[in-house]
């Protein structure tokens, strides 16, 4: 009994021609791999090569995850899954998978054929129908793509003639294998061996359309088939390399992910002051070879436009025209690539490139970098040029420069306040650290909290709570000053420095090991970037503290509340710090109606507080908050529950704007958990 197989070059004359070819596409493909990179030199030197083990087993894991599974289309995590876009990511998927299993096959295929034969039997049949399966995926995928680019065309794809050259191409090679395939089982298998041509689904629907055929226009047909589909195959090749068209995205995108940031994604770069003039990036080469590469790796997808609230709201900025608008000028000031020169003539990359507006348009939230599949670094690109038009150019909006003027002078972004850092505490017994006896734990207020009139309320409310719980807790109060982020994120990274390493000397004189925040700001600056300049603690927000004396039973829930409530994940709290649980446990805890928003935890959006817009003026039809706001009402919450007093203060504000004041209240989760705790009769009496 003959056994299932088939013959690789059946019909096929001259393969040495085939070699031939392939051997051109893949020099030209190396060629390109070794010229386009030159262009990634021109940039700063950055420290990627360093622990290579753990990049590869991230690298293993993304790929797995984000890459095979397409995480970043379909769930958000494992305890919330939920379709971020259904169809685009099935389209994706059934192009990327069929892809995946053509190149294994066609390795299979090579292996069978070279080193040792066992495509035959049932494994050939299963091989068979696998890769058929895939293809015939692919093509509804590519069909989907075209129906989504061309007929629905929405906002954030912008086509360009490369998008339809692509499509197509994919579409003609795998529509030119199933022909070439149908006709050779069409010629081979439909007579003597019917119950094999079942088995290649794809090639057997064309098989049953050239059944007719005599046998010479089989061959004739199949071997021209062949040969172009050879071609435009290998043709492929050459034209992603020679243009470095979007398929080249397959292998950037692979290499950005292996050189991603494998640190805390929540720190910025510091500048090393002594060493260098240079005050963040005003020109393409002083971004890093890794900013550089980031700017090849773009696919123009668009997912961080959908994301950025800032676009969202009707602002200048739109994340992924700035990493085209760098990318197209870097390709203009480096036009050539067999030597680097740059153009004797250039455009002003800060200004006439990238607009001011838009670089103050951030609010730093990172939805942009969390929604790109291919680990884009969005925003150390806007803070690397923010940094040089505050500390070089000295040009910045004037509430900006006052909040900088204010936090060098004062300690604190908040110009017009009379407070002082222990104004919150007055009527309360708490502990100064330098008379503290037996110190738990330091409760670093923030300037928010401490300054801020209706924040104070959170700083009281949370200050009530440890007391309850027994913690022995002490504030710096007036030694306290601004954790630095603000100063940072404007742009002005050696005002951050010059606080930064004040405040480390004031730790370090009380002997501070631990430190309670109810910032997410100050909460992300203490942790991961204090320890940049020799400032190690061991950090913890509140709601992490909080949810752990309520799972440890050292609070009791007395009074709880059963209002319509939803919580709103910080930015820096939640897509910064991974921190989703403890928040909703309070919540959960201290009300027994609760609701999920709609954009939650990765997906949520911003307050606009963020990246210094808590101190900005800004155009009231193009607030940030007032569109979240405007989610949160749609929601029909009576409570927006939030972690982050810069969200706390925006709410408010948006509150106001909307004239909401009898619909909704914003509070803050200590505030909720002070309430709950507290007995009835005692706080009547």
């Amino acid at each position: 009994m003959i056994e299932p197989n088939r013959e690789i070059f059946w019909n096929i004359q001259n393969a040495w021609i085939m070699y031939s070819l392939a051997a051109i596409a893949v020099a030209v493909l190396v060629w390109s791999l070794i010229r386009i990179p030159r262009r990634w030199r021109v940039g700063r030197p950055a420290n990627r090569f360093n622990n290579l083990y753990q990049r590869f087993c991230a690298f293993c894991r993304t790929a797995f995850i984000d890459g095979l599974l397409h995480r970043k289309f379909f769930g958000a995590d494992k305890k919330d899954l939920r379709f971020r876009e259904l169809y685009a990511g099935l389209a994706h998927f059934f192009v990327f998978s069929g892809a995946i299993i053509f190149l294994l096959g066609a390795f299979l295929d090579a292996v069978s054929h070279y080193l040792f034969h066992f495509m035959e039997g049932n494994f050939y049949l299963a091989y068979s129908v696998i890769t058929d399966g895939f293809g015939i995926l692919a093509i509804i995928g590519v069909l989907m793509l075209l129906v989504r680019r061309y007929i629905w065309k929405p906002e954030r794809l912008d086509n360009k003639w490369d998008d339809l050259v692509t499509l197509l191409l994919i579409f003609v090679i795998i529509i030119t294998g199933f022909m070439v395939e149908g006709l050779r089982i069409s010629a081979t298998e439909f007579d003597l061996f019917p119950d094999w041509a079942v088995w290649s689904p794809g090639g057997w629907v064309f098989a049953k359309a050239f059944y007719n055929l005599s046998l010479d226009a089989h061959l004739g047909w199949h071997a021209g088939l062949w040969w172009f589909h050879t071609v435009l195959s290998l043709g492929a090749i050459v034209y992603v390399s020679l243009f470095n068209t979007k398929l080249y995205h397959i292998i950037w995108d692979t290499v950005n992910v292996f050189f991603r940031n494998l640190g805390p994604r929540s720190a910025l770069a510091p500048i090393d002051f002594e060493k260098t003039e240079l005050f963040g990036a005003s020109k393409i080469e002083d971004f890093t070879w890794k900013q550089l590469l980031d700017l090849d790796s773009c696919t123009r997808c668009g997912r961080c436009q959908d994301a950025c609230p800032a676009y969202f709201s009707g602002k200048a900025l739109n994340p992924k025209q700035v990493i085209q608008d760098l990318k197209l000028h870097l390709y203009k000031v480096y036009p050539g690539l067999d030597s680097v020169k740059p153009a004797e003539s250039r455009q002003e990359m800060l200004g006439e490139v990238i607009t001011e507006e838009v670089i103050w348009d951030c609010t730093t939230c990172r939805a942009c970098m969390q929604a790109c599949p291919v680990f884009i670094e969005h925003v150390d690109k806007i803070v690397d040029m923010r940094r040089n038009l505050a500390m070089e150019k000295s040009k910045f909006p004037e509430a900006v420069q006052e909040a900088l003027k204010s936090l060098g002078t004062r300690g604190h972004p908040y110009r017009g306040t009379t407070a002082t850092r222990t104004t919150w505490c007055e009527g309360l017994t708490i502990d100064t650290v330098s008379d503290a006896q037996d110190l738990d734990i330091l409760y670093w207020v923030g300037c928010s909290a401490a300054l801020d009139d209706r924040n104070m309320k959170v700083a009281q409310a949370t200050a009530k709570v440890l007391q309850t719980a027994d913690v022995k807790f002490a504030i710096l109060g007036d030694e306290e000053a601004c954790c630095g982020d603000p100063a940072r994120r404007m742009g002005d990274e050696y005002l951050f420095q010059t606080i930064c390493r004040q405040n480390i000397e004031v730790l370090k004189g009380h002997n501070v090991k631990k430190i309670l925040t109810s910032c997410p700001h100050c909460f992300n600056s203490l942790k991961y970037e204090y320890p940049q300049f020799g400032g190690n603690y061991e950090v913890v927000h509140h709601t992490q503290f909080l949810a752990e004396l309520l799972k440890n039973g050292r609070l009791n829930i007395k009074n709880p509340a059963s209002l319509k409530a939803a919580y709103h994940d910080s930015c820096y709290l939640g897509r910064y710090n991974d921190i989703y649980d403890e928040p909703r446990q309070i919540l959960e805890a201290v009300n027994s109606n609760t609701v999920e928003l709609p954009r939650r935890k990765t997906d949520s959006f911003c307050c606009g507080g963020g990246g210094g817009h808590m101190w900005m003026e800004e155009d009231p039809d193009k607030r940030v908050n007032n569109r979240r706001m405007e989610e949160i009402l749609k929601a029909d919450v009576k409570c927006v529950a939030t972690a982050c007093p810069y969200c706390l203060t925006m709410f408010d504000d948006a509150i106001k704007a909307k004239e909401a004041e009898e619909t909704v209240k914003a509070l803050d989760l200590s505030e909720l958990l002070a309430e709950a705790i507290e007995d009835n009769k005692s706080a009547s009496a």
